[in-house]
């Protein structure tokens, strides 16, 4: 039998899910149900599951922190169990980048019949292997893929997919370089410590900005640019005086 543990905060959509692979897949026994990462952690590791269904978006810790820390706890004595991921979000381009990249599983909400069996077929394949679990952690490190929380959901991208930032009120908008804005769960000088120094650039009190993207510089504009769209940015005359110091 394949041990199965469903991490999923909301209850309809756990419930649907543990009625399909119920009814389509006789070898699959679930043990246990969990609303939060952090329980479902302790469930891992207390009852060793073949296979998580687990769910990206959920309040305080995420899907992703939870695949982190199964792989910092992989050794000798405790091996990570398979995941199939899924989500309530289908953003383009930048959605799921690093699931993209390193072929994980991932379902999207409600469920498809279909999308579940072509998945429980993958993880059949390679039952044990923590290969693509393995693949998306190195994925997110080698390319340095950020997560952020918006309404839609959790998203991540590429450093170079942000053209700039900008707060709003205790939120921030981003601005990418395919032409889409989010809204952002997070203050604009908690997302400048992730960014990275040497490419974001702080610009007055409430924009950051990809310095990759600057083509013109006026008086009291900033004109970004990228192949697929171009953002005019108004700031103040002291902060385009303070960038031009810092692009010297």
């Amino acid at each position: 039998m394949i041990s199965v543990i469903i991490i999923e905060d909301e209850y309809s959509p756990r419930q649907m899910l543990r009625e399909k692979l119920e009814r389509n897949f006789s070898d699959m026994q679930i043990i246990a149900e969990c609303e939060s990462a952090e329980d479902a952690l302790i469930e891992v590791l207390r009852l060793r599951p073949d296979l998580l269904f687990l769910d990206i978006q959920m309040p305080e810790k995420d899907g992703l922190w939870l695949a982190d820390e199964l792989m910092r706890m992989k050794g000798d004595t405790f091996i990570p169990p398979d995941i199939i991921f899924t989500t309530g979000y289908t953003y383009p381009e930048y959605l799921l980048k690093a699931f993209e990249l390193a072929a994980i599983d991932y379902l999207v909400k409600p469920v498809n019949p279909d999308s579940l069996e072509k998945a429980v077929a993958r993880y059949r394949e390679r039952a044990g292997t923590t290969t693509g679990l393995q693949n998306l952690m190195d994925t997110i490190n080698e390319y340095k893929l950020l997560k952020f929380k918006s309404y839609n959901g959790l998203f991540l991208l590429r450093p170079d997919d942000i053209v700039y930032v900008e707060a709003d009120r205790d939120y921030a908008r981003m601005f990418f370089a395919n032409g889409v804005k989010e809204d952002v769960f997070e203050r604009l000088g908690e997302i400048e410590k992730r960014l990275p120094s040497e490419t974001f650039l702080r610009t007055g009190k409430s924009i950051i900005i990809n310095r990759k993207y600057i083509r013109k510089i006026t008086d009291n504009t900033l004109q970004l640019a990228t192949p697929a769209t171009s953002y005019l940015v108004e700031i103040s005359r002291e902060a385009i005086r303070q960038l031009k110091e810092k692009l010297v």
